[in-house]
C-alpha cells in the first residue's frame, strides 16, 4: 500500500475519532460538526489530487520543449472519433458508471445527514450499549462517521479495481508528439521514453497506448487512444519511444 493511500486512510479515521468526541461533548454545534467533517474529509481529498496535478503540470511543461516531430491533424481526428462513436460509447458508459461510485459516498452522506429519522437512528445506537451519556454520544457519532468513511473506502477500492482491470480510456480529441513525449488535448502528458504496450487497430482507424498511471498513489492501467488516418504509420513513429512491458 503507497504512502498516499496510507495518508489518506490514516487522516479519514483520526477524524472520525475527532469529531465524534467534539460532537459528543458539544452536542448543540453537531449540525455545523457534521459539515465541517464532510468538509474537511472532501478537502483532503482535493490535497492529496492537487499534489497529483502539480506533476501532470510539470510533465506538460517538459514534452512541450521538445521539438514537434508530428501534429494530428484536429479535423481528421474529429471524424474519426465520429464514425466510431458506436462502438465507444459503451466504452465510456462503463467508465462513467465506475467513475461516479466515489460519489455515491457523499450521496450518502447528504442523506444521512438531511433525514432527521435516519441521522436519529443512528444517535441513537450508542445508548444500546451504555448508560453513560457521552460515551453513548461518542459511540453514536463514531458510528455515523464509520458508516460514511467505511462505504466511500469501498466505493474508492471498487473504482480502482476496475480501473486495475480495463483501464482509463482517454479519447484524444487533438494530439502532437514532441521528442520529449506525446501531448493529448493540452492537458495530458506521457514523457518519453514510456513503458507501455502500443496496440494498432486499422479498422477502426486509431492506435491505443496502454500505459500505467500512479492515481492517489495506486497504479492504474491507462489506455490512450489516437485516431489516425494512417495508424500504422503512427504507431511506427511511436514505437522508439515506448518501451514494451
Amino acid at each position: 500500500m503507497s504512502k498516499y493511500v496510507m495518508l489518506q486512510y490514516g487522516l479519514g479515521m483520526a477524524l472520525m475519532v475527532i469529531f465524534a468526541y467534539v460532537n459528543a461533548n458539544y452536542p448543540e454545534h453537531t449540525g455545523l460538526f457534521f459539515t465541517l467533517y464532510f468538509v474537511v474529509f472532501m478537502g483532503i481529498l482535493l490535497l492529496l489530487t492537487g499534489r497529483q496535478a502539480r506533476g501532470i503540470l510539470r510533465d506538460i511543461e517538459q514534452v512541450s520543449k521538445g521539438e514537434v516531430i508530428y501534429e494530428a491533424p484536429s479535423t481528421e481526428v474529429a471524424k474519426l472519433r465520429e464514425k466510431d462513436f458506436e462502438n465507444t460509447r459503451p466504452e465510456l458508459a462503463a467508465q462513467a458508471k465506475y467513475a461516479m461510485l466515489p460519489f455515491l459516498a457523499i450521496l450518502l452522506f447528504l442523506v444521512m445527514y438531511s433525514l432527521p429519522w435516519v441521522r436519529d437512528s443512528f444517535l441513537s445506537l450508542g445508548r444500546s450499549f451504555t448508560d453513560d451519556a457521552k460515551l453513548a454520544n461518542f459511540l453514536s457519532f463514531l458510528t455515523f462517521y464509520g458508516v460514511f468513511y467505511i462505504f466511500s473506502v469501498a466505493t474508492g477500492i471498487a473504482a480502482r479495481k476496475f480501473q486495475g482491470k480495463t483501464g482509463t480510456l482517454q479519447i484524444a480529441s487533438k494530439y502532437k508528439v514532441t521528442t520529449r513525449g506525446l501531448l493529448v488535448d493540452e492537458r495530458l502528458p506521457i514523457v518519453f521514453p514510456a513503458k507501455g504496450r502500443i496496440t494498432v487497430n486499422t479498422r477502426r482507424r486509431f492506435v491505443e497506448l496502454e500505459l500505467e498511471q500512479q492515481v492517489m498513489g495506486t497504479r492504474v492501467k491507462q489506455r490512450v487512444r489516437l485516431y489516425n488516418p494512417e495508424p500504422s504509420k503512427l504507431a511506427a513513429l511511436l514505437k522508439p519511444y515506448v518501451q514494451e512491458r
